[in-house]
């Protein structure tokens, strides 16, 4: 049984090999549907379940990890501010800046995964059981509200695959 640290894990993974195929080849149109991805399903997981059992935890062990913890959510802020600005440029035909800025969002976004597969996910054995379970449910309803076809689709996932981690 896979747990919704691992399951996060698996999509950073696809997430680098989507910016391996797309940062130095800035293309509007695909930002637009993975920033859509970004933030309405991979983000949203970690915003509404994975952080909130972590941070609300009554015991943790390491004193700093709250703190630690908060200024990695908070990289959520400057990824979606990173990618109004870049919406703002194309609005304004200001390509210069689309085209020099595209790589820095996926180059942001991987340091960002980094650090949570680094110093968040491996908190994630303090959860229960029964509370990864149910976090497992809640993230497939979140990705079922995205769509889980555009879900499959844009991680490279299998419907098996997807079925043996969120079952």
């Amino acid at each position: 049984m896979s747990d919704l640290a691992e399951i996060l894990m698996i999509e950073h993974v696809a997430i680098r090999h989507i910016r391996k195929a797309v940062e130095n080849k800035p293309d509007y149109e695909f930002l637009v549907s993975f920033h859509e991805y970004l933030e309405k399903c991979h983000i949203e997981v970690e915003e509404k379940i994975v952080f909130p059992l972590l941070l609300n935890r009554e015991s943790e062990p390491d004193p700093k990890f709250r703190e630690e913890a908060g200024r990695i959510l908070a990289d959520h802020k400057l990824i979606q501010a990173l990618f109004g600005n870049l919406t703002k440029w194309v609005s304004s035909e200001d390509f210069n800046n689309f085209n020099s800025r595209y790589p820095l969002y996926f180059r942001l976004l991987q340091d960002h995964n980094d650090k949570e597969d680094a110093i968040v996910f491996p908190h994630w054995s303090l959860i229960t059981d029964c509370k990864n379970t149910d976090a497992r449910k809640e993230a497939v309803n979140i990705i079922e509200s995205f769509g889980k076809k555009k879900y499959i689709d844009l991680t490279g996932m299998t419907e098996s695959g997807f079925s043996y981690l969120f079952r």
